[in-house]
């Protein structure tokens, strides 16, 4: 109609043929001309060689126009309104507002779109090639076998195929049952219950965070420490359901392997059909194996997925954990669109080899779009209730965002509803590339969203785990909470990572030129790899300072709850090196990651380096005597050579350690004085508490004792030491004889030890003795003293007065007897 109406209005303007030539020439010299007006402007600037030459003929048709006077009036004419209305035209766009020129904007749009929208009406109804279709093929015996002989196949490979299918079904019915009940099993006796016991402890948290932010008696400080206690539950809520998932997926993925095996006998009869056909042709074939594909693979797949996502009747095999209505919901509504989608492909396929005509199987196409669409806004409209009811669950857990996600649980559907239509129309619009930009960016975005929602669920879920079990580890009340103060920090670390993995996940899904801003050899990617090494170096600097820290409180714990004898020096020895070590730990993380850091951040440490060596010699040889005392410190120590508490002798001079510091040791001595003694003077160190400690035992008898009635007494004392409940602890074993040490002039020695713990010696020693003393009295067993016999022979006149014997110390005058003074 369009053409015609153009016809007809070039046919009414027609003049006679002289006039009409006339025209046709003053036409040709007006274009001519204009097409001259700019080289003449460019003339000045670009040479003459460029322009296009003018032919004799049109020199001819000007040369007439110029003198015919009214030919030239009515040239002057034309050029003058054509320079008028360009004047206005520029005009106009100088002097529009900025409302016109919305305005403008406005109307062309709309004006496209009705135009766009008038097409689209148009290829959606387009059956007007439909009677004549039917009529070519009511009239064509040849198309009509054609159409028998595909129609036959596709029946042909739709019963055989579903006949297989259902067969297959009945031989796994067994191993289906099986598997399902020993999925149901562990599902009861493992999953189930832990799931009930977490969402009752939840519910109770919940429950009380809620009543505490009602409560207005209840302070900030309880109200906030409630909020973060529900929060950590719903994050460790969304680790044990995505746990679930991976527990129940062995069982799921079996049953989804079996319903494959159903599926795979369609592509099977399709096989056997084109072995077997007597007349196969390209048309024939093509419809049987699109077929065999789409429709019944491709619905089988998409069937068998949606029954492992949701199963609806065997929440044990389902990996979503949601309830079984919502389940119910989701499985018939896309198992619906699928169906739709199957057969509806499936009969255009079979129409298309039919000889159908392009354009109404494309309208019969659109037509099927249009209808999925309409299903997906059903579903949209069914769901209204229950995202609404998750969006305003989320407002209760999120104050600041509380009007914002009302709002959007409320008016969501509006906009999906928009976005679904939108979406067919710029497909059916038949927009190049429209439809297929959009629903790739819409599937990969979605894509990038869950993906990023299961690392979120799995960083914050094993963060909460983590932190939330280190009572049941074994690890003192100190390590937990030195361990606890790196929660907030590390639960913002991660939030602020996740973030920045989501936002680069979305903008690789939306295509964004990631690579050109942040790839290899970039600015970006520079920057982005500096960042990642300075916060890698310091984490590895944190984990080490509190591993180190962690370690000694382990092993602290672990002495206190072995309980020792010796424990507590080991504790002690342990505390005394830990200042030490932790300096030396200090300088050096120090040093590595300051380094680190300013070489990431472009800054030349090679002279830093240099300076730091020249620095570090000058410092040395300035203190040597510093450093020897500290170097000789740390390994006295690591030697288990000194500990606080230890009796010892240093450099002669006996008495208990009270404190190490870094580089001296403090000893206080019997008579109460303080000794100080610098690690690198200590040349020999005595220490009597280690391991265990012997009593010396020496027992002096007359010649007249019977040695081995002394050495019965002996153990009879040590005997009755180990059955006294002040001295059985402090004795490690019995008496140890070593025998006859010695005769002297006087006496018999005879020696053994008493081993004792390192604090038991000096007791059990003193009372040994006193024991001693007392049984050689019961026993008759003589303890000599030093004696000596003076015999006196008158020899002339040599004699001695019983006064020289007194005044010389003795009582008798023939026997005097000097008592020597004992050892110390």
């Amino acid at each position: 109609m369009p053409e015609k109406a153009c016809d007809n209005a070039f046919r009414i303007s027609e003049s006679p043929p002289q006039k009409s030539a006339f025209m046709r020439r003053f036409l040709a010299v007006l274009v001519i001309l204009l097409g001259l007006l700019p080289c003449a402007t460019l003339a000045q600037t670009v040479p003459l060689t460029n322009a296009p030459p003018v032919t004799s003929a049109q020199a001819d048709q000007l040369l007439n126009v110029l003198n015919d006077s009214k030919k030239r009036q009515d040239f002057v004419t034309t050029l003058k309104n054509l320079s008028d209305a360009q004047k206005a035209v520029e005009k106009d766009k100088q002097n529009n507002s900025l409302l016109d020129s919305a305005w403008n904007s406005i109307s062309k749009a709309s004006h496209k779109t009705i135009i766009q929208l008038h097409s689209l009406t148009k290829t959606v109804t387009n059956f007007t090639d439909t009677g004549p279709w039917v009529n070519h093929v009511m009239h064509t015996p040849s198309v009509q076998g054609e159409i028998l002989r595909i129609s036959t196949r596709v029946a042909i490979l739709i019963v055989g195929g579903l006949i297989l299918s259902y067969g297959i079904h009945f031989l796994l019915n067994t191993p289906r049952k099986r598997l399902e009940l020993r999925a149901q099993r562990y599902n009861r006796d493992n999953i189930q219950k832990d799931l009930q016991d977490f969402q009752e402890t939840k519910s109770t948290v919940d429950q009380q965070a809620k009543e505490t932010v009602n409560d207005e008696n209840k302070d900030s400080l309880s109200a906030n420490k409630a909020q973060d206690e529900a929060e950590r539950m719903r994050r460790q809520g969304a680790l044990t359901r995505l746990m679930i998932t991976f527990r129940r997926f062995p069982y799921t993925m079996g049953r989804f392997g079996m319903d494959l095996l159903a599926i795979a006998m369609f592509p099977l009869v399709a096989l056997l059909i084109q072995t077997f056909d007597p007349a196969p042709d390209v048309r024939t074939m093509r419809a049987i194996w699109s077929i065999a594909w789409f429709a019944a693979v491709g619905f089988g797949v998409w069937v068998a997925l949606l029954r492992a996502l949701f199963a609806p009747e065997r929440p044990w095999l389902r990996l979503t954990t949601i309830n079984d209505n919502t389940a119910i919901f989701l499985f018939k509504g896309f198992y619906r669109i699928g169906n739709v989608i199957a057969w509806g492909v499936t009969a255009l396929i079979i129409l298309n080899d039919c000889t159908l005509p392009e354009s109404i199987s494309l309208s019969l196409a659109k037509i099927l779009a249009l209808i999925v669409h309409i299903m997906i806004a059903i579903m949209i409209l069914g769901s209204r209730s229950n995202v609404k009811w998750l969006f305003n669950r989320a407002a209760d857990h999120n104050k600041r965002l509380a009007p914002v996600l009302h709002f959007i649980g409320r008016f969501w559907w509006i906009v999906a509803i928009i976005f679904d239509i939108a979406l067919w129309v710029v497909w059916a619009a038949e927009v190049p590339g429209g439809y297929q930009l959009i629903l790739r960016l819409t599937a990969r975005t979605i894509a990038a969203l869950i993906l990023m929602r299961v690392v979120s669920i799995l960083a914050f879920g094993g963060l909460e785990r983590f932190f939330t079990r280190l009572n049941d580890r074994n690890i003192s009340k100190e390590t937990a909470t030195r361990i606890l103060r790196y929660y907030p920090a590390a639960q913002r670390v991660t939030s602020v990572v996740i973030l920045l993995l989501t936002i680069f996940a979305v903008a690789v899904a939306l295509g964004a030129p990631v690579y050109a801003v942040i790839g290899l050899h970039t600015l970006g990617g520079r920057l982005l790899s500096s960042m990642v090494t300075i916060i890698i170096a310091l984490l590895i600097g944190v984990v080490i300072w509190e591993m180190s820290n962690v370690a000694i409180e382990h092993k602290v714990h672990q002495l206190e709850r072995e309980g020792s004898g010796n424990y507590r020096a080991r504790t002690a020895r342990i505390r005394t090196l830990q200042p030490m070590l932790r300096i030396l730990l200090l300088v050096i993380l120090t040093v590595v990651i300051g380094l680190t850091v300013l070489s990431q951040l472009g800054v030349n440490i090679a002279p830093l380096l240099a300076g730091a060596s020249i620095f570090g010699v000058a410092l040395g040889f300035g203190s040597q005597k510093l450093v020897q005392d500290f170097i000789s410190g740390i390994f006295l120590l690591m030697e288990n050579a000194l500990t606080v508490g230890d009796a010892v002798t240093l450099s002669g001079t006996y008495g208990v350690v009270e404190k190490l510091s870094l580089r001296t040791v403090h000893v206080r001595a019997n008579d109460g004085s303080m000794n100080i003694f610098p690690f690198s003077s200590l040349g020999q160190i005595i220490n009597y508490d280690r391991d265990f400690a012997r009593a010396m035992i020496s027992a002096e008898v007359s010649y007249g004792t019977d040695t081995d009635k002394a050495v019965q007494a002996l153990f009879d004392i040590t005997k009755g030491l180990r059955e006294d409940p002040d001295f059985k602890n402090l004795i490690i074993d019995d008496f140890q004889l070593w025998g006859v040490d010695s005769i002297n002039e006087s006496s018999v020695t005879i020696k053994g030890t008493l081993p004792t713990t390192t604090g038991g010696r000096w007791p059990v020693q003193r009372q040994f003795y006193r024991r001693m003393k007392k049984c050689f009295e019961e026993r008759g067993i003589d303890i000599p003293f030093p004696t000596r016999t003076i015999h006196v022979i008158n020899q002339g006149n040599a004699d001695v007065s019983h006064s020289d014997l007194v005044n010389s110390g003795r009582s008798d005058p023939k026997q005097a007897q000097a008592e020597n003074k004992p050892e110390a």
